[in-house]
């Protein structure tokens, strides 16, 4: 029993990842930017969302101010890396990002302290078969978590918006050409992939602790899963993620008294496997190398 809640548990924590890394995936899928500010971004979503709360607003206008807040987040990220994503500059893009990730995180430090907030007060409704139980915000992940991959997995490769997606990161000629306005493609993924790191900025501090630094692990995690599965394979993305947060937990959750490991060993085991994933597979999971003359 000890083996399916564990398995439960990184299956929840393995789709928080995904569900940042899709937004992660767009961005850059459009734009050949790392956009590693998602992470704080989400975070500053949810804690708009706790303001709101906590100032006694309304449930539904509190969800649509923290709505608002992380449109506008994707809104200024687009326009401050604007210049890098025309001249395609990949590293200095990714470092304009983090910059902003780290501004984002130090005025949520200014503003609301340090301390761990909570988004709900007392403790948090669970659904229990047998031994194992699940809370309701990780049933919420779960099912989010699935509908986002089918759906994008779909839409990515099933329709001409896909292939559009992929035109406008590689040129912009061919964008217009295809009656589409790249600057208008990217500014709306960009505010979408910000509404998507805020549920999940807001989803993952329900099950736990609301602190300024909450999305970064989330975002390196992310980070990783994008690059081992593979830049141009949504399939590869979703596959990695499960791969590289579920062996770590039930390594750490199934190791005796012998090798008994805790926590702080999961980031070492997750980039121990992505280093040999891409050892053996250079460009991603399902992606092949291709001879270039």
């Amino acid at each position: 029993m000890f083996f399916w809640q564990i398995l439960l548990n990184s299956l929840v924590l393995g789709t928080q990842v995904l569900l940042l890394a899709v937004p992660l995936y767009l961005v850059h899928s459009v734009s050949r930017i790392y956009h590693l500010a998602l992470g704080a971004s989400g975070i500053f979503t949810a804690y708009a969302l706790y303001f709101a709360l906590s100032s006694n607003w309304p449930l539904g206008l509190a969800i649509i101010f923290s709505a608002v807040v992380a449109i506008i987040l994707g809104f200024i990220s687009y326009h401050l890396l604007g210049s890098s994503i025309k001249k395609k500059e990949t590293m200095p893009g990714m470092l304009i990002s983090l910059a902003l990730g780290i501004i984002l995180e130090s005025l949520i430090s200014i503003i609301f302290g340090t301390d761990a907030k909570s988004l709900v007060s007392g403790v948090l409704p669970v659904i229990s078969w047998g031994n194992l139980y699940i809370t309701v915000p990780g049933v919420i992940t779960l099912s989010a978590g699935a509908i986002l991959a089918l759906l994008f997995l779909v839409l990515l490769n099933k329709t001409p918006w896909g292939r559009k997606l992929i035109s406008v990161a590689e040129n912009d000629n061919l964008a217009a050409s295809l009656g589409m306005k790249a600057v208008s493609v990217r500014l709306g993924v960009f505010m979408l992939a910000g509404l998507l790191a805020g549920f999940v900025g807001i989803i993952t501090t329900l099950n736990t602790a609301l602190v300024p630094t909450a999305g970064f692990p989330l975002v390196i995690l992310a980070f990783i899963v994008l690059l081992t599965g593979g830049l141009n394979s949504f399939k590869g993305v979703i596959v990695a993620t499960y791969v590289l947060t579920l062996i770590p937990e039930f390594i750490i959750g199934l190791s005796g008294d012998n090798w008994s490991l805790n926590a702080s060993w999961k980031m070492l085991i997750v980039f121990l496997l992505a280093t040999l994933i891409l050892m053996c597979r250079p460009n991603g999971l399902f992606i092949s190398q291709t001879r270039s003359d």
